[in-house]
């Protein structure tokens, strides 16, 4: 076997390198040498995942970024067609995908000077990080785009959707290169289960996603079964910072489940136990634990629609209370609700009362339950982090 260099590229969200963490520790104990390049404050995710770190370009605040392009999506979600897209993008001026590409393309001269000291053979980019795709196009080598959710590029007129966006091909431009009409990557890696997904493409590489949340130490309690049914309430950073606290009140949802006959734990960051108050008594309250340690235990998840979050649900055949509160959580959550793993709660309806209602509804209704199992054995069934490793060594290695 040959030993191959990989460059890995993140954007600056935390959750979405997250999801690429498995397919690098796959490709790292396959014997080939990874760098993960992202912006300077990423280093702690990325250290905590055992990968080494290149930094580049300067920090990008993504919440500002997000909570600038906000107000210029649609109410009720970001549209779920091609088509609905693009009349979005061409009513957009510049707007949301402008910014994006503004903030997704800070590092894109520190990404390109490195790929090209460093002469990886596989560049693999988070979708949001168009800068591994440039590089990988100015050194002939193949690059593969990581999705984190719906592939809505790679689906069925993706390649058409691409030249409206306002700056979407400028990096490629910058280095010469004219990619309009086609799909930049060679190669889409997908964690998410096929019928979750959009429409096939015939570049697309399923994944089974083995959950990884960050580091964490196990609690003694957390493998043994509970006496009732176990809650899980977590609440997504992005989401706070991007709300800046406005929304559906975590205390609001905590009442609600509190009101249950039920095991209620709660996993949050340090500033989110901030904004939750004195919980009520017999809730757990734990900070920075993985929810990939605690859900093996749970009958039910409560979360604000992280798509991220409900793969890891996903993964371990729990149900889901949704309340989406950005507009992508909100076009995610019909998604999942489709699947009958889950319910949804809309803005405005998520009072105690109204979360109480759902979680009983949640729990019982066995065919939620079924649902999810259906939907863990969907994941079950996808190429390991090992088998698609082999499939991009075999990529690389045929230099297309």
């Amino acid at each position: 076997m040959t030993e191959l260099r990989v460059l890995v590229t993140a954007s600056g969200w935390p959750t979405h390198y997250m999801a690429m963490v498995p397919l690098a520790w796959a490709l790292r104990a396959a014997g080939h040498e990874i760098r993960i390049a992202a912006q300077p404050s990423m280093r702690p995710a990325i250290v905590r995942s055992g990968m080494p770190m290149v930094p580049v370009g300067p920090d990008v605040d993504y919440l500002a970024v997000r909570r600038r392009t906000l107000s210029q999506e649609k109410a009720d979600g970001t549209p779920g067609t091609t088509e609905e897209i693009r009349e979005a993008a061409a009513a957009d001026d510049g707007g949301l995908f402008g910014a994006w590409a503004e903030a997704t393309t800070a590092a894109l001269d520190d990404t390109v000077a490195f790929a090209r000291a460093w002469r990886p053979d596989l560049v693999i980019g988070d979708t949001m990080a168009p800068a591994g795709l440039v590089a990988a196009h100015v050194l002939g080598v193949p690059g593969v785009r990581h999705l984190w959710g719906p592939d809505v590029l790679g689906s069925e007129g993706g390649e058409k959707l691409l030249d409206i966006l306002p700056g979407y091909w400028e990096p490629y431009q910058r280095y010469g290169l004219d990619l309009r009409g086609q799909d930049p990557a060679h190669r889409t890696v997908s964690p998410c289960p096929p019928s979750l997904q959009a429409p096939p493409a015939p570049t697309r590489l399923q994944l089974r996603w083995p959950p990884y949340n960050g580091p964490g130490t196990v609690p003694d309690w957390a493998d043994r079964p509970a006496g009732r049914p176990r809650i899980a309430l977590t609440w997504g950073t992005s989401t706070t910072g991007v709300l800046d606290g406005a929304g559906t009140s975590l205390a609001d949802v905590l009442a609600g489940l509190a009101g249950l006959d039920a095991e209620i734990v709660v996993a949050v960051t340090a500033e989110e136990r901030e904004r939750l108050g004195t919980p009520p008594p017999g809730v757990r309250v734990l900070e920075n634990l993985p929810l990939h340690v605690l859900l093996p235990g749970c009958a039910l998840l409560v979360h604000q629609g992280g798509f991220m979050t409900a793969l890891t649900a996903a993964h371990h055949g729990v149900p889901q209370l949704l309340l989406p509160q950005l507009p992508n959580q909100i076009s995610d959550a019909e998604v999942l609700a489709g699947s009958g793993a889950a319910r949804v709660l809309p803005a405005g309806r998520t009072g105690a009362e109204d979360v109480r209602a759902a979680a009983e509804a949640l729990l019982g209704d066995d065919s939620h339950a079924d649902a999810a199992r259906r939907l863990q054995q969907e994941i079950l069934d996808q190429p390991t982090p090992r088998e698609v490793a082999a499939t991009l060594a075999d990529l690389a290695a045929a230099g297309t």
